[in-house]
């Protein structure tokens, strides 16, 4: 993940300080090296890993040091000293090793499943504000339309040719359409401005007013394997097993080794203590609590799989069936967008004002509709997308 990021950290290197993103890849690049909170995370993952390898080694030896007087005097004063090393039983360690780097692991999944969470956020973000790019461009051509026709009907007002009340009506439509294309740059900017927050405050001038063409794989059967959140029970189901595997070792007893020297006037004794802990009461019931825990994880683990499962499946039956539609209804505009034609037959007498506004109008929310089922089928894949990466 290091080389990852350091060679996009190298390659944003060389773009400008106000980069273009024009699709989600080169934003979710920049916005993983640049997001605060995903380099906290990354920083916290690496202290947790070594925490989990606190306290695998054995316990520190115990040194005690006795300096006693007598009494009478002339008995002579008294001096022990003891050196004790105390050891469980040697797969105990075995075991918390392994358990420790599964826990590792976790870390690092754990981790994966808040990028992916992040990269989510900023897919929805991407798509929203391409929604709003191609709702703006949609208007931007409306509106050349009704200023052509506002302008011509001033010139027919002032010559006396029409009414105010026709005027009117050109100009109230455009007043509108240019309220909505404000609107929907208002609610631009504030996805742009949160894009900005989020690449550490760098802008992404995202200016696409296209939704990117959209493959749906064949199947999706394995897709939901591939879930840092699935593979993360995976773990806590191998630790659940070592785990077990640890608290019977635990039974057995621990043992001691030390030296001792006791001195004494003219008397000195040393050697060697070994000892034993039997551990009759401190470990009770722990088995029982760990066989209950991993039958519990096994029924979330598959409690989660299933429920996943169930979410991509219906995420790619609505995206395909989306898709159908989208194609089945850019046949159809393309088929009627006569836009300018609208134009000629105003002008030429053939469509009164009233059926022009109205054909405008009918015009503006058919694309407004296609870019909504664009949007829609976009946040759909984007659920999948997250998954096949």
């Amino acid at each position: 993940m290091k080389k990852i990021k350091q060679y996009l950290a190298f390659a944003i290197a060389l773009l400008p300080a106000v980069a273009c993103g024009q699709n989600l890849t080169e934003v979710w690049g920049q916005i993983s090296i640049n997001n605060l909170t995903i380099n906290a995370l990354e920083k916290q993952m690496e202290a947790e890993q070594i925490s989990n390898h606190v306290g695998l080694a054995p316990e520190n030896p115990e040194v005690e040091f006795a300096y006693l007087w007598g009494s009478p005097n002339s008995i002579g004063n008294r001096i022990d000293v003891s050196v004790t090393q105390s050891f469980e039983f040697p797969t105990t360690y075995v075991y918390r090793s392994r358990i420790a780097d599964l826990k590792d692991e976790q870390v690092g999944l754990s981790l994966r499943s808040q990028m992916m969470e992040a990269y989510l956020e900023v897919g929805t973000l991407y798509y929203d504000i391409i929604y709003q790019n191609t709702r703006i461009h949609d208007m931007e051509r409306c509106l050349q339309f009704l200023s052509d026709v506002s302008a011509a009907y001033k010139q027919k007002l002032d010559a006396g040719e029409i009414n105010i009340f026709d005027y009117n009506k050109v100009k109230l439509s455009e007043l509108n359409m240019r309220q909505e294309k404000a609107h929907a740059e208002t609610e631009r900017d504030a996805m742009l401005l949160k894009i900005k927050q989020l690449n550490g405050g760098k802008s992404i001038d995202i200016t696409l007013a296209e939704f990117p063409e959209i493959t749906l794989p064949d199947s999706i059967t394995d897709w939901a394997s591939r879930s840092p959140r699935l593979q993360w029970y995976d773990k806590q189901q191998e630790i659940a097993q070592q785990q077990l595997k640890l608290d019977r070792s635990l039974w057995a007893p621990q043992f001691f080794v030390g030296y001792m020297r006791e001195q004494v006037p003219s008397e000195t004794f040393q050697g060697l203590k070994v000892g034993l802990s039997v551990p009759l009461w401190k470990n009770a019931n722990t088995l029982r609590q760990t066989q209950l825990q991993n039958s519990a994880i096994n029924m979330i683990a598959a409690d989660e799989q299933f429920k996943l499962q169930a979410h991509l499946e219906g995420c790619y039956a609505t995206a395909k069936s989306m898709l159908r539609q989208i194609e089945e209804y850019r046949a159809l505009l393309a088929s009627v967008d006569e836009l300018e034609l609208l134009n000629q037959a105003l002008d030429s007498g053939q469509l009164s004002l009233v059926e022009y506004l109205y054909e405008l109008s009918a015009y503006h929310e058919s694309h407004e509709r296609f870019a909504e089922m664009q949007h829609d089928a976009a946040l759909e894949f984007l659920e999948l997308e997250a998954y096949r990466k």
